[in-house]
């Protein structure tokens, strides 16, 4: 419980949701904690908007998707083995395909920002500087915006 190990840690309510006011119904006053990500937290607070969360998630869920290996079964025994060994490599391609396919809807001029926001977890300030964090996230909500928008609202591929 460092300083280090707390940093993204948003302390919350766990409870119930009451169907009738939306609300968490939490009479015994029981809290957790969970790590949030940089994008959740600029969504939350309205910095980006829901269509450009959106396909910042699809973007960086098909990022992970290619440094992803084919899953294993824990509870074989045996070695796994492939009757067509290039079946492994068919998805490998299939992933990056599909990360090439969302990224091709990030323009030129908004790649360095949103590389570094949505692919890498970073803050604007590392690429405009701590000086310039508010035009940092106005161009990320911006390139996030239309990236949605060329994507037809950011949901189709998520």
């Amino acid at each position: 419980m460092g300083q280090a190990n707390r940093h993204g840690l948003v302390v919350e309510e766990r409870g119930d949701l009451d169907p009738a006011t939306g609300k968490t119904v939490n009479p015994n006053g029981v809290t957790g904690a969970r790590r949030v990500d940089l994008l959740e937290y600029w969504h939350k607070r309205g910095t980006i908007s829901t269509e450009g969360y959106n396909a910042a998630e699809a973007l960086r869920n098909a990022f992970e998707a290619t440094m992803r290996g084919p899953a294993a079964l824990p509870d074989n025994d045996r070695v796994q083995s492939s009757p067509k060994p290039d079946h492994a490599i068919d998805i490998h391609i299939d992933r990056i395909s599909r990360f090439q396919g969302i990224m091709r809807h990030v323009s030129r001029d908004d790649r360095a920002i949103v590389s570094a926001c949505v692919l890498e977890g970073k803050h604007p300030s590392r690429v405009y500087g701590s000086t310039r964090v508010r035009q940092g996230l106005a161009h990320l909500r911006e390139a996030l915006d239309r990236m949605a928008q060329s994507m037809g609202g950011g949901a189709k591929h998520a």
